[in-house]
Parts: structure tokens; C-alpha cells; sequence
């Protein structure tokens, strides 16, 4: 994350995080251009990083990313300020990259995913093939709707609930979907070695 603060408090989980977004969202709405920067240093990178995994590319997230929080800014005036506003972000920030995945036809392989873990540098480099391949294998095998729940739920870390929240399904269909992917997953393990 891009600012010093607890992850959990992005997620919402701290009511004081809650309510200095809402007065975030109060004051960008009224106008303030310093109160919108912050929401966007705030919440870019997760946004982002989350748009990157559904397009698998740099410019295009960039792109859709930046629609995103177009999108979001002319609609803040709705956002239920009670609620994590990243979670709205998430699903402002998927209907656009959908939107743009529409329109593009095409769905590419992802990187390997970046350590922060301090491991030597060969158990690093087999965790990252190992992560590259499960990612490849769910981008391959996975509907479309299964890999983008599995990515909020474990690549994002969001809760079933959050995750429900970000795609505008209930808690059970998400429950559902993720038992798909890992069925799905599993059945393929063999070729992921």
C-alpha cells in the first residue's frame, strides 16, 4: 500500500479509517482538490493491482484505472460513506475492466506474483514459478467470474463479504464460486508441475 497506514484500516475494518474516508469523500465532494488527491494516493495502488490482475497488462491498467476513479469521482456524491469506500472503488473499478475486456476479446497470462517474503534467492525464485503457474493454470482454466472471485479473495485478501460486495453478489454465490475454482484447480494439479 502506498500510505503508512494499517492495511486493515484501507479495508475498513478501523472506524476512525471509516469516518476520515467519509470526511474524505465529504470535502472531495464539496470541491476540495486536496481531499480527491489524497482518496487517489489512498487507493490507487490496490485499485490498480487489482484491474493489472483481470487485463494482465501495465498501460491497459493504467488506463482502466484511471476510468475507474473518472467513474468514481462523478458518482462520489452516492457513495455510502458507512461502508469501506474501497470496496465501491473495486466495483467501479470491475465493471470498467470488464468493460474494457469486452471490447478487447482477449485475456493474457499474468507475471509471477512479487515477494516481500525474505527467502534465499533460489527458494524465491521457485516460489514465484510456483505462484506464476497457479495463476496461469486459474487464468486458463477458470470462467472468467471464478478467477476474478479467487483474485479479490486471496490475491486482494478481501473477506467472502467484502468480496461479495465488490462484485454486487451475495455471500453464498461467492461461497460457491471459490468452491468451483479450487475444484477446478485441483483437477488440474497435475499438469501445474
Amino acid at each position: 500500500m502506498i500510505t503508512s497506514a494499517p492495511s486493515s484500516a484501507l479495508f475498513g475494518d478501523d472506524a476512525a479509517s471509516t469516518s476520515s474516508e467519509a470526511e474524505l469523500v465529504r470535502r472531495a465532494v464539496a470541491g476540495n482538490a486536496g481531499a480527491a488527491r489524497e482518496l487517489v494516493r489512498q487507493f490507487h495502488r490496490p485499485v490498480y493491482h487489482y484491474v493489472y490482475r483481470m487485463l494482465g497488462q501495465a498501460q491497459d491498467a493504467e488506463d482502466v484505472t484511471q476510468e475507474a476513479f473518472v467513474k468514481a469521482f462523478r458518482a462520489l456524491h452516492k457513495v455510502d460513506t458507512s461502508r469501506p469506500l474501497l470496496n465501491w472503488l473495486f466495483t467501479i473499478a470491475r465493471r470498467t475492466a470488464l468493460n474494457h475486456l469486452r471490447a478487447k476479446r482477449d485475456w493474457v497470462e499474468l507475471p509471477p506474483e512479487p515477494s516481500s517474503d525474505a527467502l534465499h534467492p533460489g527458494e524465491e525464485a521457485e516460489r514465484r514459478e510456483s505462484v506464476a503457474r497457479i495463476w496461469q493454470r486459474a487464468r486458463t482454466c477458470l470462467k472468467a467470474a471464478e478467477f476474478e472471485i479467487l483474485w479479490l479473495r486471496f490475491g486482494e485478501e478481501l473477506s467472502v463479504q467484502e468480496t461479495a460486495e465488490a462484485t454486487g453478489r451475495s455471500s453464498s454465490s461467492i461461497k460457491t464460486l471459490l468452491h468451483r475454482a479450487r475444484q477446478r484447480l485441483l483437477a488440474g494439479k497435475e499438469t501445474l508441475r
